[in-house]
């Protein structure tokens, strides 16, 4: 008996070609400040992210550089400063950055992964307020990005880094935003008496100051703690401490030394703000017919805006 083997051979055909052309979008969010403090030394921050979806070839990574401008207003530099257009035209700056607390952002290098055709990568921004001021108005404030444009978004694809030639192609557009909100600032002078008698006959006075800064508008109270004398009640007689003795004196809102100053409603001092600095004087008097005990005497008292 003969045996026959068939043996089949089959040859697979691997075709390559071009490759399919590589589309990429980008999509910004918006970045919302919220309500945001114009008092010196706030914190306003928020983060957004952009989004880039590529599409053309099976598997491999795409390289996309996208390039910010300076928005709807700006100064032009490099990278620029970048500014929210208020009420009257009201500039109020902020910056874009790659990392929280990072330097500005104008470029912007996102690799995509690519698998079956398509890839996606999401990368986050950080957006915060520079330099805010009780000086600006209160009220809406606005940045627009466009797609495409000197100011704008825009996107090359098919780039190794940012500072190779790559096609472009449109970039989604975005808006900053934040809401202005009533905003003050306060600070104050020492209350020093200086040398005063060991018997204490007349009365010594001197002054010192509080400088309130709101914006334009603005109502506020700026109360005067009763500080840290023991059992004091009245602010018109509070009481400083040099160990276990005590000197009585007083702060008051008039030149006379007859309206006391303190921190309930009959007694803190009223205002409106005008968006610069206002200046009020503490008047304070030590009461005379005291006999000091020989020593430093002091008093912390407790300044409160509120607004």
């Amino acid at each position: 008996m003969m045996r026959y083997m068939l043996v089949l051979t089959f040859a697979f055909l691997l075709q390559t070609g071009a490759a399919a052309a590589q589309t990429c979008a980008a999509i910004t969010t918006d970045f919302d400040f919220g309500s945001v403090s114009l008092r010196a030394g706030a914190v306003n921050q928020t983060s957004g992210n952009v989004k880039v979806t590529c599409n053309g070839g099976l598997v491999g990574l795409v390289g996309v550089c996208l390039t910010y401008g300076g928005g709807s207003a700006n100064d032009g530099g490099t990278p620029p400063r970048r500014y929210m257009v208020g009420p009257s035209g009201a500039l109020l700056e902020y910056q874009l950055r790659q990392t929280s607390g990072g330097a500005a952002l104008s470029q912007l290098f996102v690799e995509v992964v690519m698998f079956l055709g398509s890839g996606s990568a999401t990368v986050p921004i950080f957006a915060d307020i520079l330099s805010p001021s009780v000086q600006l108005p209160t009220g809406p404030y606005n940045a627009s990005y466009s797609s495409g444009g000197a100011n704008g978004v825009k996107l090359r694809v098919g780039v190794l880094a940012c500072n190779l030639l790559g096609q472009e192609l449109a970039a989604g557009g975005f808006s900053v935003r934040g809401v202005a909100a009533s905003s003050c600032n306060v600070s104050t002078t020492a209350l020093d008496f200086g040398n005063v008698p060991a018997q204490l006959v007349q009365a010594v006075d001197k002054t010192a100051t509080v400088t309130v800064s709101c914006t334009g508008g603005t109502p506020y109270r700026v109360s005067l703690g009763l500080g840290q004398g023991p059992g004091v009640s009245n602010p018109a007689a509070r009481k400083m401490k040099n160990l276990l003795a005590t000197l009585t004196y007083g702060l008051f809102q008039d030149l006379a030394r007859s309206q006391p100053w303190g921190d309930t409603l009959a007694t803190n001092v009223a205002g409106t703000g005008a968006g610069s600095a206002q200046v009020y004087t503490i008047y304070g008097r030590i009461f005379g017919n005291q006999i000091p005990t020989i020593g430093t005497y002091t008093d912390s008292v407790v300044v409160t805006i509120a607004y």
